[in-house]
């Protein structure tokens, strides 16, 4: 279920699940999200352990923080094939 916070809780909780090797930096935070005091945000918690991949969408004045298994994740940027024959 996904929770209304705060832009401050949204940035505590971006540090403490952020895994800099997949691109969720310090800088990053800096470039995206600082500025952005007055939008919206929302934290879905992960739903277990091995859901311990971080993923935010973004839309217009709106940021959805969630986390994905890391087969989820792998198959969330897959194309479906569609088989016309």
């Amino acid at each position: 279920m996904q929770t209304p916070i705060t832009h401050s809780q949204f940035k505590a909780l971006y540090f403490q699940y952020a895994q800099p090797l997949s691109g969720w930096t310090e800088e990053y935070w800096n470039q995206f999200f600082e500025t952005k005091k007055g939008d919206v945000y929302y934290f879905e918690a992960p739903e277990s352990p091995l859901a311990n991949r971080m993923m935010i969408s973004t839309g217009q004045n709106m940021h959805r923080m969630f986390f994905l298994t890391e087969d989820a994740e792998e198959s969330f940027f897959q194309f479906p094939i569609h088989d016309d024959r």
